[in-house]
């Protein structure tokens, strides 16, 4: 947004913008998910190793129902 022309040009009073949209959302929301993908899936830690074998064992409990224990009151 500050690089655009809303900002750039008509706040700051420069003479043209660095990024020509005026709304750049488009491409800011596309590249935000693409970096938290790629950073999820590029994370080897432990804590990332962990969530991603618990993650396998909610899947088959949802889809299969194996390993579920009696509803809880809330």
């Amino acid at each position: 947004m500050i690089l655009g022309p809303t900002i750039w040009v008509q706040i700051l009073g420069h003479e043209k913008a660095l990024f020509p949209y005026e709304y750049p959302a488009l491409f800011s929301i596309a590249i935000a998910f693409i970096g938290i993908w790629v950073f999820s899936a590029t994370d080897n830690s432990p804590e990332g190793m962990r969530e991603r074998e618990q993650f396998r064992a909610q899947f088959i409990r949802s889809q299969t129902g194996i390993g579920i224990e009696r509803g809880q009151a809330h």
